[in-house]
């Protein structure tokens, strides 16, 4: 009898879990239920924004902005203020966002009025009206009012009803937005295959470049973008003006400002510091203009938009580089693994280097000798005073270039001939110009190169850098004659 008893007991407890269970069960789906009734009260659906292919806003003073949807590449067009805009200038993010702010809009309190009523609201006439072209031919049309007494939501209503909605500030602030808005903060919006040049110019000093764009190269694994600088002269860019180069035809602004033609001048937009011009392969040319830096910003505006805007500093790394610090601008190029001798002659004297590079790119295992003596004599430091006086031949610096002038080969200073590994020759021979500069004729013709006269004389004492040719000579025999059995040398 205990036991069942004890099973009854049992039993009836189950039976109470259980219907507390059921009715736990449907309140929630009551409460489902009326979360989704209170839902659908609160948002008004337009129109789906798939099926939108035009979408419109006027304003009251009568300015319209009209944006073009396709079926399947989203934003196709604009047009605002007389001009046409195409994709790839528009920024479709914050169109789409506009989009669904006004075919699916957040309700506040909602109240029907007379239709001589909704002037007070602003709704008749409407501060702004929406109007979208559905892809069944369908027009829909919504009215946008006043800011309530809080400001903090906006009174609409759908054209020809009365029926009055309270909609979300974010609504209305999507509606008002300034056209400058919904375009691209990329200004011009460029591909690099598409380019054949960009020409450089800075007015207030006259620094000028020109880079071009050639065909990418297929190197078996990957296309390889290649460049030239074909002034201030023919030679490689690096990797700075290659990354400028690219910025400008993707140039990123702060943000659009408005700034009308009178005051161009405070802008510093009446004369522009910076000209790029960018020439397309198809003949076009586009002209992008910027200001001095002023309050932070450059201002600017170029010729394929009509807005002015500002641009951050810090997008533009190397604008105000000298051409010269952007450019491979040594005189003749060299490295160790493609050079097999290099012949000196000036002051009446000619050495000799010689090098064999070792299988593995090593300077341990590569022969590299100064008149038939090792020339790998080391400071303490570690440096090299062979490589020293390498590198005073091999990054001697252009200091100027002067195409104009036609000097003649005579009363050479120096004579500097180098033989690739390619067995490519090349003959630099230095001319006076003036008493602290040289002409560079290469190969016996006038390179319009200019040099300081510190690349042949010039002696940085203890500092292991910047020696000219003749003074790093002078070292390095000092070295070679004074070495210790380490092949170490400290100059006194």
């Amino acid at each position: 009898m205990k036991n069942l008893r004890k099973i009854g007991f049992l039993s009836a407890i189950l039976l109470v879990l259980l219907v507390a269970l059921i009715v736990v069960l449907v309140s929630r789906c009551v409460d489902r239920k009326r979360l989704r009734e209170e839902e659908e009260n609160n948002t008004f659906t337009l129109c789906a924004t798939e099926n939108v292919r035009m979408l419109s806003i006027k304003e009251s003073s009568g300015e319209e902005t009209v944006f073009r949807f396709g079926t399947t590449s989203g934003v196709e067009s604009a047009s605002h203020d007389g001009k046409d805009f195409i994709s790839g200038q528009l920024e479709s993010s914050e169109i789409f966002d506009l989009l669904y702010h006004v075919t699916t809009v957040s309700l506040g309190n909602q109240f029907d009025v007379s239709s001589s009523e909704l002037g007070s609201y602003g709704l008749s006439p409407a501060q702004y009206t929406v109007t979208v072209a559905l892809s069944d031919g369908t027009q829909k049309t919504l009215l946008v009012g006043n800011l309530n007494s809080n400001r903090n939501s906006v009174y609409i209503c759908e054209a020809g009803q009365t029926h009055v909605m309270m909609a979300e500030y974010s609504m209305y602030k999507r509606v008002s937005s300034d056209f400058e808005t919904y375009i691209s903060r990329m200004v011009l919006n460029l591909n690099r295959t598409d380019v054949d040049k960009i020409d450089f110019y800075r007015k207030s000093n006259g620094d000028a470049w020109t880079l071009v764009f050639l065909e990418d190269y297929d190197n078996g694994y990957f296309l390889e973008q290649r460049y030239k600088v074909t002034y201030p002269m023919e030679r490689e860019p690096n990797s700075e003006l290659i990354s400028l180069g690219n910025t400008i035809l993707n140039l990123n602004v702060a943000q659009y400002i408005p700034i009308s033609q009178e005051d161009y001048a405070s802008y510093g937009l009446d004369d522009p510091e910076y000209t790029f011009t960018i020439r397309m392969k198809n003949g076009e040319e586009v002209k992008l203009y910027l200001s001095a830096e002023f309050g932070g910003y450059y201002y600017g505006y170029s010729s394929n938009n009509p807005y002015t805007f500002c641009v951050n500093p810090g997008v533009l790394p190397g604008l105000n580089r000298s051409p010269f610090d952007m450019i491979d601008s040594y005189v003749i190029h060299g490295y160790l693994n493609d050079v097999r001798s290099v012949n000196v002659t000036m002051k009446e004297k000619t050495f000799t280097i010689e090098i064999m590079m070792g299988t593995d790119f090593a300077l341990d295992d590569t022969v590299f000798t100064l008149d038939k003596r090792n020339a790998k004599v080391y400071t303490s430091e570690g440096d090299c005073y062979g490589l020293l006086l390498f590198g005073s031949i091999f990054n001697m610096p252009v200091s100027r270039v002067d195409y104009d002038v036609k000097p003649a080969l005579a009363d050479v200073e120096a004579t500097i001939s180098v033989v690739k590994t390619n067995s490519e020759s090349i003959v630099l021979k230095l001319v006076p110009c003036g008493d602290s500069e040289y002409y560079c004729f290469l190969n016996d013709s006038y390179s319009g190169f200019i040099v300081d006269r510190s690349v042949l004389y010039k002696d940085n004492g203890h500092n292991m850098s910047g020696f000219g040719v003749w003074d790093a000579y002078l070292l390095a025999n000092e070295a070679i004659d004074n070495k210790n059995t380490n092949d170490v040398y400290n100059r006194p």
